[in-house]
This record gives structure tokens, C-alpha cells and sequence, in this order.
């Protein structure tokens, strides 16, 4: 699973992406829909996202970094790295 920069996605990337109209976020990727692996994600959505099966292959969660417990699905598409956390 690769950025549109051909770089691997890694949890606790750090990310930016579209909000809106000339809006972008930052937000971190706290799980990958081609293994499901994950971060820390609050325990019933988690349980909701895996026993549903709602994350594509090729789409990854994040949580936007300014609001705790605010996920997002979103594909790779337009979505650009700006650091590794190291998570």
C-alpha cells in the first residue's frame, strides 16, 4: 500500500488531505485496510469497522489531529505524507 509518491504507507504517518473546497487537514493513519492492522482506535468503532468489514483494500483510517476520535475513511489518492511519527 503506497502513497501517490510510490512511498509505503506506515501507521502513524502523519498526512495530509482534502477537507473541502481549498481546505486540507492533518491527520494520522491509524489503520490499513489491506491488513486491518491499526493503532490505538477507540474499542467500539474498531469493533464496528472489523466484525463490518467497511475499510476497503486500498483505504486506510485516520484520525484528524485536531479532534480526538474524529476518523475519516478515505483512499490514498490525494492524500500526501508530510512526516513519519515513528509509531
Amino acid at each position: 500500500m503506497n502513497y501517490e509518491s510510490g512511498e509505503k504507507v506506515q501507521l502513524g504517518d502523519i498526512v495530509r488531505l482534502d477537507s473541502g473546497p481549498e481546505q486540507h487537514v492533518s491527520a494520522q493513519v491509524v489503520m490499513l485496510g489491506n491488513n486491518y492492522s491499526h493503532l490505538d482506535v477507540n474499542p467500539d468503532f474498531l469493533e464496528w469497522v472489523t466484525s463490518e468489514k467497511v475499510l476497503n483494500i486500498a483505504d486506510v483510517l485516520v484520525e484528524i489531529e485536531s479532534k480526538a476520535e474524529s476518523y475519516m475513511f478515505t483512499t490514498l489518492c490525494c492524500v500526501q505524507l508530510i512526516r513519519r511519527s515513528g509509531a
